[in-house]
Formats: C-alpha cells, sequence, structure tokens
C-alpha cells in the first residue's frame, strides 16, 4: 500500500501545521471569527443538573462564562443566541482526574558525565518538586480539542518526569493563545509517582520511599526553621532557600494534597503507607486494580481517581482439541478481566468516593470503557457522579464546577439522548461559556424501518468493504477485506493502486462499532494509524487517528460494503 503509507507519512510529516487546521474542522467556527455573542440560552431542553436530578422543558442562561439562570421561567437576555434543545439533553461537562492533557512531553534529562550514582543531581534523580506543569503546557496540542469533543471541560494535567515531577494545574478544555487562559487552579496537586532514575539513587521502590521521608522529613524542619525565624530573626541562622523543600510547605501545611500516580495494589499501598507515616494529605489516582482496596480506601477515606484504561476481553479458542492447562488458562483470563471491569461497582458498594482518570487512554474510547464499568455493574448515576460531581468535590471546585447550577462555570455538555444510551452523543460542549459544536452523523433506517444493524443475515461486518482515507494531502481508496474466524476477526486492507497489502490489527465489533489498525513506516519507525467508526447498515464511518511526536491528527475514513 506504497499510496496510503506515503499519504499518512505525509500527514505525520505535516502534523505541527495540521493540528490548527483539523481542530477546527470539528467546530461551530471553522473560519477563526469571533462569535458574535457569548450569551447563550438553551430552551425546553431536559438538564440532569447533577446525578440523580432532572428537570424538564427547562431552559438554561449562559452569560459572560457563567451559569446565569436555570429553570422553565428562566429571562432570556435580548442579545442571546436562542438553541431549540427541546430533544436535547443538558449535562455538567465532564472532569478529568488526571492526565497529561495538554502537556508537552520535555526530552528525558541526560546523564551527567561522571554521575556520583549515590547522590546524582535532582534533575536527574527526577526530584524536581518545585516545578510546575504550566512550564509544559502547549496550548496547541491536539489532545485539548479531543478530550473536549469526548464531553471534557477540565483536565486535572500532571507534568511529566519521574518520582516527583512537580506540581499539577486544573485546565480549561477551551481554545487559547496563552497557556495562562486556560489555567483555572496552577497547584492542584503535588505529582508523585513509583518511577526511579536510571542507574542512580533513588532507582528502585525501597529507595525512592526512604528519600520520600528523608525530602519530607527535612522540609518539615526547614518549614519550622522559617516559621521561627519569620516570628523573631534574632540570633538565628538565616533559612536556606531550599526550592525542594519548599515545594512541601503547602503539603505539610494540609493546604495542598500529593497526587500518587499508582496502579497496583502494592502500589497503592506502599503511597498510603507513606501518608500514614509522614500524614500529608493523599490523592491515589491512574489506579488499574482497586478490588482488593475498596475498604481500605473507605475505612481511610481516601479519594481515588479509577483508570479508564481496560483490557480487552478475552476470547476463548474455538479448538475444539485444546489441551486442559489452555482451558484453565483461558478460564483464569476470563476471570481476571471480570474482576477487572466490576472494580468501579465494587467501590460503589463500598461507598468510596472515586473519580476516573483519563491517564493516556484515548479519547474516542472513553465512552466505550464507561459503558463496560456500567455493563459490570456501575450504576449510571454513580458513573455520571465518577464524571461530575466526585471529581469538582476531590479537587476542591464544587463551588464552581460538576453540576449545572446558577453561579458556576458554564462548563456544559449537549448531548443527543440521555447518556449512556447507544443514541448518545456529544452535540454541543460550553467550556468556561465558549461554544463548540459537532457534527452528528445520523443513524441510517435500513428499508423496513429498523435500526442500524444489517438488514441481511450473517455477520455485518465481514466481507469486502470500498473505502475512502481522506487526508490532508490527498484521498486514498481501496478494498478493506474482513473475515471471521469462530469469534476473531482478521482483514487486510488494499490499495487501489495495486501496491502490496497491510493487514488489519486488533479488529473488534460491538454495538456497531468496528475498531481497528494497521501500522506504517515514517522513516524506519513503525507508527501505528487506529481507526475506529460506526457501521450503519452497509456504511461504514470512521476516524482514522495517528499519533506520533506527542500529538494525534485525525482523518476521516468512509466505506461502503460492497454487494455480495
Amino acid at each position: 500500500m506504497k499510496s496510503l503509507r506515503k499519504l499518512c507519512l505525509h500527514a505525520v510529516l505535516l502534523l505541527s501545521m495540521s493540528v490548527i487546521s483539523l481542530s477546527s474542522w470539528a467546530q461551530s467556527d471553522p473560519t477563526g471569527e469571533s462569535p458574535v455573542t457569548r450569551t447563550y440560552a438553551l430552551t425546553n431542553a431536559t438538564v440532569i443538573t447533577k446525578p440523580g436530578t432532572e428537570l424538564k422543558e427547562t431552559t438554561v442562561i449562559i452569560k459572560d462564562g457563567l451559569i446565569q439562570s436555570v429553570g422553565k421561567n428562566a429571562s432570556i437576555p435580548a442579545n442571546a443566541q436562542v438553541i431549540d434543545a427541546s430533544e436535547l439533553y443538558v449535562y455538567a461537562a465532564f472532569i478529568d482526574g488526571m492526565s497529561n492533557t495538554g502537556a508537552k512531553r520535555p526530552e528525558n534529562p541526560q546523564r551527567p558525565q561522571n554521575l556520583f550514582t549515590p547522590d546524582p543531581p535532582n534533575f536527574y534523580a527526577g526530584i524536581t518538586p518545585e516545578n510546575s506543569v504550566v512550564e509544559q503546557l502547549d496550548v496547541e496540542s491536539s489532545s485539548i480539542a479531543s478530550l473536549r469533543e469526548a464531553g471534557f471541560a477540565i483536565s486535572n494535567t500532571v507534568p511529566y518526569g519521574r518520582m516527583l515531577p512537580g506540581s499539577s494545574a486544573l485546565i480549561l478544555l477551551n481554545d487559547a493563545d496563552h497557556a495562562d487562559d486556560i489555567i483555572m487552579k496552577k497547584d492542584a496537586a503535588l505529582f508523585a509517582q513509583w518511577v526511579g532514575a536510571p542507574g542512580a539513587y533513588p532507582g528502585n521502590i525501597l529507595g525512592m520511599m526512604a528519600k520520600w521521608r528523608n525530602l519530607y522529613r527535612n522540609a518539615v524542619q526547614d518549614k519550622k526553621h522559617s516559621e521561627l525565624y519569620a516570628q523573631n530573626p534574632a540570633g538565628m541562622t538565616r533559612p536556606e532557600n531550599d526550592r525542594v523543600s519548599q515545594a512541601f510547605f503547602p503539603v505539610i501545611a494540609q493546604q495542598k494534597p500529593v497526587m500518587f500516580n499508582v496502579d497496583g495494589v502494592l502500589d497503592v499501598r506502599r503511597a498510603m503507607r507513606l501518608r500514614d507515616d509522614l500524614g500529608f494529605p493523599l490523592i491515589v489516582a491512574g489506579v488499574e486494580q482497586s478490588w482488593e482496596l475498596a475498604d481500605e480506601l473507605k475505612a481511610t477515606n481516601t479519594p481515588i481517581f479509577l483508570s479508564l484504561d481496560l483490557p480487552d476481553e478475552p476470547k476463548a479458542s474455538d479448538d475444539e482439541d485444546k489441551s486442559e492447562e489452555m482451558a484453565a488458562m483461558e478460564e483464569r483470563r476470563m476471570e481476571f478481566y471480570k474482576i477487572h471491569v466490576a472494580q468501579a461497582a465494587k467501590l460503589q458498594e463500598a461507598g468510596v468516593n472515586f473519580g476516573f482518570a483519563v491517564g493516556s487512554v484515548r479519547s474516542n474510547s472513553i465512552w466505550k470503557n464507561v459503558q463496560t464499568y456500567i455493563d459490570n455493574g456501575l450504576s449510571t448515576d454513580a458513573a455520571l457522579a465518577a464524571l461530575t460531581t466526585n471529581p469538582a468535590s476531590i479537587l476542591g471546585i464544587s463551588q464552581v464546577a460538576g453540576t449545572v447550577e446558577t453561579g458556576k462555570l458554564a462548563n456544559v455538555m449537549v448531548t443527543t439522548a440521555p447518556l449512556f444510551t447507544k443514541d448518545a452523543k456529544v452535540k454541543m460542549m460550553f467550556v468556561d461559556g465558549d461554544k463548540y459544536e459537532y457534527e452528528i452523523k445520523e443513524r441510517k433506517k435500513a428499508a423496513n424501518g429498523g435500526d442500524n444493524s444489517s438488514a441481511t443475515t450473517g455477520d455485518p461486518v465481514t466481507g469486502s468493504w470500498t473505502y475512502a482515507l481522506i487526508t490532508p494531502q490527498g484521498d486514498q481508496g481501496g478494498k478493506m477485506v474482513i473475515s471471521k474466524e469462530g469469534s476473531n476477526y482478521s482483514g487486510y486492507l488494499t490499495s487501489d493502486d495495486g501496491s502490496p497489502d497491510t493487514a488489519m490489527n486488533n479488529i473488534s465489533f460491538r454495538d456497531s462499532e468496528l475498531a481497528f489498525d494497521f501500522s506504517i513506516d515514517a522513516g524506519g519507525q513503525s507508527v501505528q494509524i487506529v481507526v475506529v467508526g460506526t457501521v450503519t447498515g452497509k456504511t461504514y464511518d470512521a476516524t482514522a487517528t495517528v499519533s506520533f511526536g506527542g500529538q494525534d491528527i485525525s482523518m476521516d475514513l468512509t466505506a461502503t460494503k460492497d454487494e455480495q
């Protein structure tokens, strides 16, 4: 597929120039012109003000970045843009508990010459708590627009780095010219993780825990010294201006939490043990294995951001001659998977205050993964709370975010159907009062008036499809051929120019969503293209996303099923 590889490679090489224009395609104002008004009236909407509370035929007034009023008899300002929302649903926009959204990964620190490994410089050891993610923010990052299109208005963005990279910031996911314009709260939490220094101290978990205790206890002494000196400096040595130590002062004063990025059970318990020994306020985030921790989290009132990164459901082999060992292994895999996807329900049952962390999950997988938690026992109200009111509470912003109420920030999501139903799509987002609109691809009805399921018998995706990939450098066409053996799909892509075929990997089809990926060679580096879209009858409308250099670029891919 020489032509396809060439077009995708061009897209990768021109990514930095394409991100801005591509982002604008999904917005209501592709010309880049300023809106005529920032006052809006969503009329006759179904408004879910918070989980479990729904208002019918209600008007929401947005003005100057705030929710001015919510009610059936709300007075509509004369300069408002009136939006008929009689068939729409209004929710508080989502809040991401932890990710690198909007942050640009810096280069890894160079190993110093003649490094004294027992005591490396702080920059190499990754001990930079005085830093802030603000220094890494890039307002042109496509991750901001991508997460916004998934329904999020606020992200707790954490810095890249090692053991103690610095402080996170709450950012608003709107378009801006400068990082200062999107910062909602600069020092949200001191970010920490169990990532050691390569070939130096602290390079393992025991070393990092010992270093943590040493840093914290030294900071406690430095803080006492500074406070005593400020009261009466006579006869006292001047306190050292230690920026690392000073970064802990608001944590010691219980004014700022430590957010530990910990995925496994042991790592969570290590962070909790440090908290118990030293006394700092703790949030655990990015947790992937919480099912053994529910009672401990509840007993210690430890807030948690559960990871939205879920494993794929394992597929059992249809081989009739498979061994007992293979059958037992498949059973264990399925048992682990069921435990994993039921953990959110277990936290709900235990009464744990939890939200969700996007982490490195692709924005087009977020809704599907939340739905997986719901399919395995999490209630829809609890899921909505984990995306709105709970993260607002954990991050200390409940007074201004998390619900649709008068006086709060105008961070509002408008959907075409109730959340967590198959027809729900984001139609509009309001972030800090700025409006973004998204094109809704209507579900096509079958000739008999049914839904979008295949009108013919058999699997709706197997067979030959004619596709078109639309890239900034031109269109590429070919065939997409999918087959199925047992419960497993396989396939390949052809090119109209007759060049070699490319394998389709990780093909999955569920609830009308067809997803797969394929790889191209970008100058000796393998680059993955991820395709996700909806099958409606004999048509496939999808988005192909390529990540390169910390940026994402999206292209439309459409396909029509060939007559069999």
